[in-house]
């Protein structure tokens, strides 16, 4: 939970950095590049596809895989 915590943190500030240089050469309000940071963050760290975050099959496997 760590991993997607800090992911997201960079992904917002990622979305943001880039948000505000696509608002500033487009001549676009500069609140776009929040909300950008923000859908991406949310997007990456929510993972509705389960193709970054694997998800274990079963949950009881995966504490004993996680102990050894």
């Amino acid at each position: 939970m760590k991993k997607r915590l800090a992911a997201a943190l960079l992904w917002f500030y990622t979305g943001w950095y880039a948000g505000a240089l696509i608002a500033y050469a487009v001549g676009a309000p500069e609140l776009i590049g929040p909300v950008i940071g923000a859908v991406g963050a949310a997007i990456f760290a929510g993972d509705p596809r389960g193709i970054i975050w694997r998800r274990a099959a079963n949950p009881k496997r995966a504490l004993i895989v996680e102990r050894i």
